[in-house]
């Protein structure tokens, strides 16, 4: 294990070897004008509540995901690993992040109830 963390160490590591590879993607998602906005405090309010409302859907739909991949997990795995403890960690965070949302919805005003999924979610999800 020692040998693998220097080797690793060498390369940069696993984060250092993916930013090199995919730089252009990283900066597309982290830069992007709309995350520059929201830092800056210049986001408009109707994008953002937009934004809200289809983030909020696109989350709803990834816990049916992450449950039918910890369903999976529990099936084919002896757990030996802790493959469902990580799985459910992440389902967790999930439940932290709806509440967020909804939190987040209430003070901007946003029915969630009402949000209409629109294309790009319709599709992705």
């Amino acid at each position: 294990m020692e040998g693998k963390a220097k080797e690793d160490a060498g390369k940069g590591g696993v984060i250092d070897t993916w930013l090199r590879k995919h730089r252009l993607i990283y900066i597309g998602a982290t830069r992007h004008p709309f995350i520059l906005a929201i830092r800056d405090g210049t986001v408009n309010y109707s994008s953002f509540k937009k934004w809200l409302g289809q983030d909020y859907i696109f989350v709803r739909e990834f816990v049916a995901f992450a449950a039918s991949v910890l369903i999976k997990a529990w099936k084919e795995s002896d757990d030996s690993e802790g493959d469902t403890e990580v799985i459910l960690g992440g389902m967790a965070g999930l439940h932290d992040e709806i509440a967020w949302f909804k939190k987040e919805a209430s003070k901007w005003g946003v029915e969630l109830s009402e949000t209409v999924p629109q294309k790009a979610n319709q599709v992705y999800c």
